[in-house]
């Protein structure tokens, strides 16, 4: 291991990295680099000082796990490097643990440098261990020395990879303070999340590297790390590749599969070919224009609702038939990603976009219709979606081709209300009259839709972050001294639970307070009794119940006429859910589970509302596309299974009412804004479909209200499943 201080210019600091030390007498100054803005997909440079590297010893980390680390020298340039090959996803790689001098908090970045050969994409886990501290009777340093690493790891950031790349994985440890789920992107990173709770980097007790997918025989994932370094400015590009990535469509530069595009001329064949699929396109013989069925109807408002008949849960179209969504997530015309500071992974690049991205979609459009390619596509997707018998065109979709299409359609609302104050991730100061302001603004965007008969309903927001893991979010908002009318709220809150008995409250809270205001001032590492954990899930039911009904007010009152369709939850984490989804018409959840949806009777027995599962999919990496997604499978063949059997036995289900599978078009191979790469889409890059996909779904929708009906059973052929290749 080596500590140095960066006192050189940037091409030093290069060549520092290739020898483990740095030059001295040379001139500081700044470090250029590429920041990924992720909520608009593009790379931006910034200027940081150069300063404090410690480079991590690989010798020392083999020799932790010997049997599935092995240090050899490298062929370029004589570089000692790792070759990390775990035999499960259990297995890992020490990189750091306490008792080894190291300030974490001099430095702003982890640097990872790796390349593997995998033939799906490879998952990088960084596992930050919380120290347990000193132990009475124990010295400082044997209290240094231990970790938390029994209760697992405090916060767990991963990051995908592309297979045959060389490639820097950027952790920024800002992020240790839990805040963020999502990372901002670097060149050849794919996406970065974070999970866990706050951990000050004085408190780090350990540092762990995993590898995913583990598993034999096909994965089975060899990692070669090059190095393994802390840094407080962002590190230098890597050296430009060879030979193309990706090739003049988009495609995968580097594979080869069936379906393939050779060439301008294959393209334009072929788009001959999808055109008499799409003319073809229509809905079954007893659907209603809305994709309702004729065989069952209720009174009809001229807008959509949700009824129960005594058996199950349906929607109602405007004709005052029964409905059942199926619906397509994404349709548009888009599968942009990132070329700044990677532009040397392409053999060549379209035009680029406002937001500094590139989108092959419509360069392939481009070649086959010209200025006129908006036109011919919306012609060939309504037919398309018609052809596979989906309904709806559901969440994050275009809303010029929704409201072109003739079908029912979503609306996502943008702008959730929110405050300059954030008490927890992004959970707003709901107590404020700021949040009240906010959800008056947020509202009025339902005034162009409020008399669209062909609108199902709306979704207030999506996945929203506070919710991602069972987190109190009452306590969160005391582990920073910030004050917010939330917390002056929950003070008067305290006051009334303990009946102004200051002696009562501190006895419960294990405290000694002077007078209940102090609390206003406290921070807590730990809620400092049980009975306080307790109280702060009370009050957090309190926060989430007006998290949820201010806006639900502000949007009835603009738009009585369309359902409420809930906010999309990425899974049921706490009952804080249930408690903030009482006001919706809908409750919708995202499913992404095997083989089916995910339990649903509950949601509803506990929402007492019908259910839609928001988002769902399958992947598998036999094509043009090194990773599954959330769910996989090994080939195309069983996507097509998978999508059956879960739609079928989903809408087999009395309180299910909507389907919507994420989404219509695969993700670019280098990623979308985040880094995403998915084999997820029903139709590729080079906008073919995948037939078996295709036809799967026709077969399916052709009989979903008879399964809903209990005419018929749902198919019984369980898909095979692969491990799940997802960042």
């Amino acid at each position: 291991m080596y500590i140095s201080i960066m006192v050189c210019n940037s091409t030093l600091i290069r060549q520092s990295a290739r020898h483990f030390h740095l030059s001295s007498g040379a001139y500081s100054r700044a470090v250029w680099a590429f920041v990924l803005l992720a909520a608009w997909g593009v790379f931006v440079l910034d200027a940081f000082p150069a300063g404090f590297v410690y480079d991590f010893d690989l010798g020392v980390m083999a020799q932790q796990q010997p049997s599935i680390a092995d240090v050899k020298p490298g062929a370029e340039d004589g570089r000692r490097t790792l070759w990390f090959t775990p035999k499960s996803h259990n297995e890992s790689l020490e990189i750091w643990q306490t008792g080894k001098a190291l300030d974490w908090g001099k430095a702003k970045y982890l640097v990872c440098e790796v390349f593997h050969t995998n033939k799906s994409s490879a998952i990088i886990n960084l596992d930050f261990y919380r120290s347990a501290g000193r132990r009475e009777g124990e010295t400082t340093q044997q209290g240094q020395a231990l970790a938390e690493v029994s209760r697992g790891p405090r916060i767990s950031p991963k990051i995908g990879v592309l297979p045959g790349l060389r490639t820097q994985l950027v952790f920024p440890l800002s992020h240790l303070d839990g805040q963020e789920i999502f990372m901002a992107r670097w060149p050849r990173q794919l996406k970065g999340t974070v999970s866990g709770s706050r951990l000050d980097p004085s408190e780090i007790g350990a540092v762990r590297l995993r590898l995913s997918p583990v598993q034999a025989p096909d994965y089975l994932s060899h990692l070669l790390v090059y190095r393994v370094f802390l840094s407080d400015s962002p590190p230098e590009p890597l050296p430009p590749e060879a030979e193309p990535y990706v090739d003049e469509f988009g495609q995968w530069a580097r594979k080869d599969w069936p379906g393939k595009i050779r060439n301008a001329n294959e393209l334009q064949e072929r788009f001959r070919a999808l055109e008499l699929q799409a003319n073809a396109g229509k809905y079954p013989s007893d659907w209603s224009r809305y994709g309702g069925w004729k065989r069952k109807q209720f009174e009809a408002t001229g807008f959509f609702r949700a009824h129960h008949d005594g058996r199950r849960w349906w929607l109602v179209d405007p004709e005052g038939y029964v409905f059942l969504s199926a619906g397509m997530d994404c349709v548009g015309a888009n599968i942009s990603t990132t070329v700044r500071g990677q532009e040397d992974l392409f053999a060549w690049l379209p035009p680029r976009g406002d937001r500094g991205g590139v989108d092959f979609l419509v360069s392939n459009l481009g070649r086959v219709y010209g200025a006129e390619w908006r036109t011919e596509w919306e012609r060939l997707t309504t037919g398309l979606l018609k052809s596979a018998g989906f309904n709806t065109v559901a969440n994050w979709s275009d809303l010029r081709f929704a409201r072109r299409a003739g079908m029912p359609y979503v609306l996502p609302m943008g702008g959730f209300p929110r405050t300059q104050t954030r008490l927890y991730r992004d959970f707003p100061d709901v107590f404020s009259e700021e949040y009240s302001a906010s959800a008056r603004r947020f509202a009025a965007q339902l005034q162009e839709f409020k008399d669209d008969p062909f609108l199902i309903g709306y979704f207030l927001s999506n996945e929203p972050h506070w919710a991602f893991g069972k987190n109190n979010i009452a306590f969160e908002m005391f582990a920073t001294p910030q004050q917010s009318a939330t917390k002056t709220e929950f003070l008067t809150w305290v006051r009334t639970h303990y009946r102004d008995d200051l002696e009562k409250f501190n006895l419960a809270w294990k405290l000694s307070l002077s007078r209940f205001d102090d609390l206003g001032q406290r921070t807590f590492r730990d809620p400092p009794s049980d009975a306080a954990e307790k109280d702060f899930w009370e009050f957090s039911g309190l926060m989430a119940e007006r998290y949820v009904g201010v806006p639900c007010d502000a949007v009835k009152a603009v738009d009585p006429n369309h359902l409420n369709l809930g906010m999309r939850y990425a899974w049921v984490s706490s009952d804080l859910l249930y408690r903030a989804g009482q006001r919706f018409d809908i409750f919708s959840i995202n499913g992404y589970s095997f083989p089916g949806p995910p339990t649903t009777a509950e949601v509803a027995r506990r929402s007492g509302k019908p259910v839609m599962i928001g988002e769902f999919h399958f992947g598998a990496t036999d094509r043009g596309l090194p990773s599954t997604g959330i769910q996989g499978t090994p080939t195309q063949d069983e996507r097509a299974k998978a999508y059956r059997y879960y739609v079928e036995h989903g809408f087999a289900r009395p309180e299910v009412v909507g389907l919507h599978y994420f989404q219509w078009f695969d993700q670019a191979i280098t990623g979308r804004f985040d880094g995403e790469n998915y084999n997820i889409g029903f139709l590729d890059t080079c906008h073919q479909p995948y037939p078996e996909l295709m036809q799967a779904a026709r077969q399916t929708h052709e009989r979903l209200y008879r399964i809903a009906a209990g005419e018929e059973k749902p198919c019984s052929e369980q898909p095979l499943k692969a491990p799940a290749v997802f960042f």
